[in-house]
């Protein structure tokens, strides 16, 4: 094979490395998540006497590139009444496919022991004030978020 094919087959490989990458950094800034709800599982917290809070959280996301997104993880600080009471870590394997919505869900829990004031106004009140922020790893990078809900 002589030298001006095997450049021209190495400037078409670059070209088509070059335009793959261009739309996966496309993909991440326009991915939007367009909603998370946080659950505090009530009956399951109530059956330990709130020795620990049972959560849900579901992130909603669009993908209105042209390619598909891998989540790879998710890390987040979980706060109850403004005090840091938990610090979510996981591994995930979810992907977002082109032009496209899913859901990621995770459950947790965290143990209530230095929470107590927060628990004692969710008893009285009835209602807590949960904040989650935190980070999706993805195949293109970091995607940042936050979110604060009355339960």
């Amino acid at each position: 094979m002589n030298i001006g094919i095997k450049l021209l087959i190495g400037a078409a490989g670059a070209g088509l490395l070059y335009t793959f990458l261009k739309k996966k950094k496309a993909a991440l800034e326009n991915i939007g998540i367009t909603k998370i709800d946080v659950y505090i599982d009530l009956p399951k917290t109530q059956a330990v006497f709130y020795s620990k809070i049972f959560y849900r959280i579901k992130i909603e996301l669009f993908n209105s590139a042209d390619v598909k997104i891998d989540i790879r993880s998710i890390e987040a600080k979980i706060l109850l009444n403004g005090m840091q009471i938990g610090v979510l870590e996981s591994n995930l394997k979810t992907i977002i496919p082109a032009k496209s919505r899913n859901s990621i869900n995770v459950s947790a829990s965290v143990n209530t022991g230095n929470a107590i004031t927060s628990i004692i106004d969710i008893i009285t009140e009835g209602k807590a004030t949960i904040a989650i922020n935190g980070s999706l790893g993805t195949d293109l990078g970091i995607i940042e978020f936050q979110k604060e809900t009355i339960v």
